[in-house]
């Protein structure tokens, strides 16, 4: 939903979260960006809310560099983002 955040639906919950506050300065690859975030974090164990929170977190670092495929954070600068930027805005 861009700035609108986004909308997790499952049978047992709906998970309704903001986006982080970054100068965007493209949409470009905001959308691959949140489900990679997302479904990695899934892989590695995390719960469904904080890999919503995970791929939110890599969007927002992605609408803020240029480029797409090469604005993707690794894993440490996911890291050193989630530490600076302890939350989202409201949804």
């Amino acid at each position: 939903m861009g700035e609108g955040g986004a909308i997790t639906i499952t049978p047992m919950e709906e998970i309704r979260s903001g986006v982080f506050p970054v100068r965007a300065i493209k949409p470009t690859g905001a959308g691959d960006s949140f489900l990679g975030g997302l479904v990695a974090a899934l892989a590695a164990g995390f719960s469904l809310r904080d890999a919503v929170l995970r791929g939110s977190a890599c969007a927002a670092i992605v609408v803020s560099r240029v480029g797409c495929a090469p604005a993707m954070p690794t894993t440490a600068e996911l890291e050193q983002f989630l530490a600076t930027h302890p939350s989202l805005s409201e949804a």
